[in-house]
């Protein structure tokens, strides 16, 4: 059952919004609708501008893939993020997160390059982490092209972007590279599973909400993860990785979010192998509190203060 003493300490901006998601529609929303109704949830935010902005391709596993730049005003060399979207491994595109990573050019002074991986169920795990992962390895040998410093890069994201980015970190450690100067993790999903463990289980259902629930998480899973064993792939259990060794990281849950105890969770796992680790609660957000900051402003100080901490690890 969702604590209803959590649930109270909800904003009072999104009220109406838990009370719009809270209708049940007649008949599910197809695949294409839910990816339409997020687009319309997190708009693009040109008044948030950015020195450049630069659509590119590079050459991915299946094909080529889509990545934007957003290049900060100023002269660089700039330190390169590489950054995923969130959306459930099935929704999400570079629209979708467009405010998310000019907020975060801006604050954080640093090139952030979007990368448009491909989305489950046309394409089933792996494929969102292969392309992620050849991101962050082709901006790493890349960066020069859009005035970036090689030696300074970080990846970042939230939701399923947020797993993608403490993938890719893992992914790099075992396998010799790229070097990652530092990570930012926001709402991440950190237990794909099944199965669950009785504490994650416990804690989801303590902040099931509206917006983001228990059973959507499950539905998004079963979309991406189309063989059930996939979602056990111990390449996924970050909770039992040896982390020593990972970049100093920043894990930014949300308060009223069914991923929060996961995210907590993560931090600790993080700090406990030495990892320099920052746990940001962002207090009554909900799961998409970063992509809204020009919707709800109340979400504006808890994004700022996330993105400034990253640009700071990564010009250190």
């Amino acid at each position: 059952m969702p604590d209803p003493n959590i649930l109270k300490r909800l904003h009072p901006e999104f009220e109406p919004l838990f009370a719009q998601f809270a209708a049940v529609p007649e008949t599910p929303p197809t695949i294409p609708e839910t990816r339409a109704m997020y687009r319309m949830l997190q708009p693009t935010a040109p008044q948030l501008k950015v020195g450049e902005i630069r659509d590119a391709t590079f050459p991915g596993p299946a094909g080529p893939v889509k990545v934007r730049h957003y290049i900060p005003e100023g002269k660089g060399p700039f330190p390169v993020i590489v950054h995923f979207h969130g959306g459930g491994f099935i929704m999400g595109d570079l629209e979708t997160h467009d405010a998310q990573c000019r907020l975060l050019c801006r604050e954080s002074g640093c090139i952030v390059t979007a990368v448009d991986y491909r989305l489950g169920p046309e394409h089933p795990y792996p494929a969102g982490h292969e392309d992620s992962f050849a991101a962050l390895r082709w901006a790493g040998s890349n960066a020069t092209l859009f005035g970036g410093d090689a030696s300074r890069l970080g990846v970042a994201g939230d939701s399923a972007g947020g797993h993608l980015a403490l993938y890719c970190a893992l992914r790099a450690k075992r396998s010799g590279g790229p070097s990652i100067k530092a990570l930012l993790a926001i709402v991440p999903g950190v237990v794909m599973g099944p199965p669950l463990t009785d504490d994650i289980k416990a804690g989801r259902e303590t902040r099931n909400n509206s917006l983001l629930g228990t059973e959507g998480m499950d539905n998004f899973v079963a979309a991406y993860f189309q063989d059930p064993s996939d979602a056990s792939d111990p390449a996924l259990n970050f909770l039992g990785a040896d982390v020593s060794g990972l970049p100093p990281s920043i894990i930014a849950p949300a308060e009223i979010d069914v991923l929060h105890d996961e995210g907590v969770e993560m931090a600790k796992h993080l700090e406990a192998a030495g990892v320099p680790t920052q746990l940001m609660v962002a207090e009554g957000m909900v799961h998409i509190y970063f992509s809204v900051t020009e919707v709800f402003p109340s979400a504006r100080p808890w994004a700022v203060k996330a993105a400034q901490a990253m640009g700071k690890l990564m010009r250190a």
